[in-house]
């Protein structure tokens, strides 16, 4: 629950406006004035304004956070203003933004009081009470295979997902432990080997591999052979298209894993036997092989000309797998963008992170978003918004716009928020983010442009399991540029100017990006 109550001056014996408790008495505290943890940014305006607390974090009833110590942040709505958080003082920015980081409430409330002259503030924010319902047990499950190993193993197949691997979170996904990153996609019709059941996830045997996957996405075929032969003759081609090359293997729907690595694109399939492999070589494609890859897998390494920029996978109606690699677009050193197909994603809503004073997340990524757009087009490249208002557009419309538009890159803007618990003046820093290795380039040479303009430290490209950078089809990266919670961070994004320099920074790295592949 949230709680306020604030009073004015007055005059003696005048009541002021609300139901304030009278005149502040003496002893009251100085004003402190908050120290921008970066130098560089642009200045914190001085307000004067109304008291009026606001708290951003926590939010009221919010359930209790099993943490020592948290932030919290919002604003007492004017400068030059005394603050105390149950019974700390906090520094206050001149425009009335606060941010602490304190030990947790014993009794669940923060207690705010904020002094300007003789006005006087207080509001209360707590946690919600914890539950004292015993939690009831779920219905028994039926029809369901057993918890544990299986004495043998049953034959399953993917019917959740989608047919066609390219956005990242079209496929189903499995993980090598019951929690840990996404490392395979499979799609719809993949033929699978269980071999046990933990919870709701199966256990697939590959080759000596494991793969944990959720029950919810695959269907037990009773009676059925365990997805694909231990052995047996394998044929492959390569062969030319459009926009780059085709795999196809004869893989009898066997669950595969691609890499693109250095030269050409690996394929797994979790399938033993003997494999031939026929090649059409052209300018982009030199050469193929297949050979056996431990007990009971066989790998294709597809050797190319000027490596690949991305790949879609999926299956025949006869389980041939169709592995389309994407070749790179020809680019001009002196003039990169031009001709490049680019999406541009301004992060959220829905969700996001609110700034001290409230400025929302989505509206400074959007801001960012329209300046880089601009920027790009002014270098002759085609950009695509995925949204231009402030309309909620959820994560997977944001990367199937980049599929099917065939775009060669995509780029989403945002900026960063803490984790409950999180110190705020030693965890604030600049990154980018990439989940596929052929997207590592683009996220390094974006953070390069990005953390001289913002000026916090930089942590660099990161590999992150997020939805905005597992597609398939094209590389891909996430921007977090400065933290919306920090007071001189989220000024910075109300600065027209600053949006100005922090999207031209955008548009230096994905140039920079395009430039480091001209020629190949």
């Amino acid at each position: 629950m949230i709680t306020s109550a604030a009073c004015g001056s007055g005059t003696a014996g005048t009541p002021g406006p609300g139901p304030g408790p009278g005149p502040v008495p003496g002893g009251v505290p100085q004003p402190v004035r908050y120290q921008p943890l970066t130098e560089g940014l642009p200045p914190i305006p001085q307000v004067d304004a109304p008291l009026a607390i606001r708290v951003i974090q926590p939010v009221a009833n919010q359930p209790r956070p099993s943490v020592d110590s948290t932030f919290v942040y919002g604003s007492v709505g004017t400068g030059d203003v005394a603050l105390l958080v149950n019974g700390v003082q906090v520094p206050v920015a001149p425009n009335g933004a606060f941010i602490a980081y304190l030990p947790l409430p014993a009794d669940g409330a923060w207690r705010l009081e904020a002094f300007k002259g003789r006005e006087r503030a207080e509001a209360t924010v707590s946690y919600r009470a914890p539950s004292t319902t015993p939690t009831q047990p779920g219905p028994a499950r039926t029809g369901s295979t057993p918890e544990g190993a299986f004495p043998a193993p049953l034959a399953g197949v993917v019917t959740g997902g989608a047919d066609m691997l390219a956005t990242g979170s079209d496929a189903v996904y499995a993980r090598p432990t019951p929690t840990g990153t996404y490392r395979w996609f499979f799609p719809r019709g993949t033929r699978l080997s269980l071999v046990e059941r933990r919870r709701a996830q199966y256990r697939v045997q590959l080759d000596t591999a494991s793969a944990w996957i959720d029950t919810t996405a695959v269907r037990v075929q009773p009676g059925a052979a365990p997805a694909a032969p231990a052995s047996g003759a394998m044929q492959a081609q390569v062969v030319p298209v459009a926009d780059g090359a085709e795999l196809r293997v004869a893989s009898g729907f066997a669950p595969f894993l691609v890499n693109v690595v250095d030269g050409g694109v690996t394929v797994t399939v979790y399938r033993a036997g003997t494999a031939t492999v026929q090649v059409e070589r052209n300018e982009f494609v030199t050469g193929a092989t297949m050979t056996a890859a431990g007990a009971g897998a066989t790998q294709a390494m597809v050797s190319l000309a000027r490596g690949a920029w991305g790949y879609r996978a999926s299956y025949r109606p006869d389980g041939t797998l169709v592995v389309r690699i994407r070749q790179p677009p020809r680019v001009d050193a002196g003039d990169p963008l031009r001709g490049m197909r680019i999406v541009i994603d301004p992060g959220h809503p829905p969700a996001g992170a609110t700034g001290p004073t409230g400025l929302y997340e989505g509206d400074a990524n959007l801001a960012i978003g329209l300046r880089l757009a601009e920027r790009l087009r002014a270098g002759g490249a085609e950009v695509i918004l995925t949204r231009t208002t402030d309309a909620p557009l959820e994560l997977a419309p944001r990367v199937e716009q980049a599929v099917e538009r065939d775009a060669h890159l995509l780029v989403s803007v945002h900026n960063n928020a803490f984790g409950e618990g999180q110190n705020p003046f030693r965890s604030h820093h600049t990154s980018t983010y990439y989940f596929h290795s052929f997207s590592r380039d683009l996220a390094a040479a974006l953070v390069a442009e990005i953390a001289p303009v913002v000026r916090i430290p930089n942590r660099g490209a990161m590999y992150g399991n997020l939805a905005l950078v597992r597609p398939t089809w094209m590389p891909s990266t996430l921007t977090e540029s400065l933290f919306m919670p920090i007071p001189e961070q989220e000024n910075a994004l109300r600065d027209p100017q600053f949006i100005d320099r922090l999207a031209e920074a955008h548009a230096r790295g994905i140039a920079a990006f395009f430039r480091a592949r001209a020629g190949r």
